[in-house]
C-alpha cells in the first residue's frame, strides 16, 4: 500500500483553497493536515503537524509564501501557487518541488504529487544509508534502488538541487535523484570539474559552451548565475583563457 502524503494548504484565497482542496481529496493516499490563510499561523501549523508537504500560495498576508519557508530551518517538500508567473524563478530557488500557476489544472496537481510521492519514497527507501559515494578517481556511486551505480564525471552535464535530494543531470538525456544536499555535494565534488553557479545548480566545467554575468550554456541549456556567484563564476571558467584585445 502506497504511503500517504501529509500536506498543510495555505492560501489567503477562500475560494481557490477550497477548491484546491477538492482536486487534492480526489488523489488517493493524501491526508490534510490544516488549512491556513496567511503564512504565520501556517508556520505554527508546520510545527506543530510536521507535514510532508507544504502546499503554498505564495501572496498571502503577514508572511508570504516565500518568506514562510526562508523563514524555516527544516523545510518539508513544497508546492507553491500564485497567479503571477513572475514567482516560478524565486520558487526554485528556494528548492521548491514544483510551481503552479491558478487557476490550477488538475492534472498539473497530479503531477506535482506524484513528483513528491517519488521523493517521499525515495527518501524512505534509502533513509539511513549513504545516497552518494565519491571516489578520489573519475567517477563516483549513487544508490538507486538496492544498489550502488557507478557515474562518471565527465558524464555529468549539470546538477539541480532539490529540496534534501539533488537531480543529477546526464548527458545522454536522464537524470538521476539522489538523496544529498548540494551543499554537502559540492564540497565532495572535485573542484576542477565542477562549479557552483547559483543557489541551485552546479555545473560541469567542460560541458560550458558560452557564458556571460548573468548566463550560462550547455548547448542548448541554459541556467542562471546567480548575482554573488558571477565574478567568481567568469573568474573560474575564463580566467586567463579569453582572447585580449591588446598584450
Amino acid at each position: 500500500m502506497p504511503n500517504r502524503i501529509r500536506y498543510i494548504i495555505a492560501d489567503d484565497d477562500d475560494l481557490f483553497r477550497t477548491l484546491t482542496l477538492q482536486y487534492l481529496n480526489l488523489i488517493p493516499d493524501m491526508e490534510c493536515l490544516g488549512e491556513f490563510n496567511d503564512g504565520l499561523s501556517a508556520i505554527a501549523g508546520i510545527q506543530n503537524t510536521h507535514p510532508d508537504l507544504i502546499i503554498s500560495d505564495v501572496e498571502m498576508p503577514n508572511l508570504n509564501g516565500m518568506q514562510m519557508v526562508k523563514s524555516m530551518s527544516h523545510i518539508p517538500l513544497v508546492i507553491f501557487i500564485s497567479s503571477h508567473k513572475q514567482y516560478a524563478v524565486d520558487a526554485f530557488e528556494v528548492d521548491a518541488v514544483d510551481f503552479l500557476t491558478k487557476p490550477i489544472q488538475p492534472e498539473r496537481l497530479i503531477k506535482a504529487i506524484d513528483k513528491v510521492r517519488h521523493l517521499l519514497d525515495l527518501k524512505r527507501t534509502i533513509q539511513g544509508h549513504e545516497g552518494l559515494k565519491i571516489e578520489n578517481g573519475d567517477s563516483f556511486f549513487i544508490r538507486e534502488n538496492n544498489a550502488f551505480v557507478r557515474i562518471h564525471f565527465s558524464d555529468v552535464n549539470y546538477i539541480e538541487s532539490l529540496a534534501d535530494f539533488v537531480s543529477i543531470y546526464l548527458l545522454d538525456g536522464t537524470k538521476k535523484t539522489v538523496l544529498v544536499s548540494l551543499k554537502n555535494l559540492e564540497i565532495q565534488l572535485p573542484s576542477s570539474l565542477f562549479i557552483r553557479i547559483s543557489r541551485t545548480h552546479i555545473v560541469n566545467i567542460h560541458k560550458i559552451s558560452s557564458l556571460d554575468s548573468t548566463m550560462l550554456h550547455l548547448g542548448k541549456i541554459r541556467l542562471l548565475i546567480g548575482k554573488t556567484y558571477s565574478e567568481m563564476v567568469m573568474q573560474s571558467v575564463l580566467g586567463n583563457a579569453a582572447i585580449k584585445r591588446f598584450i
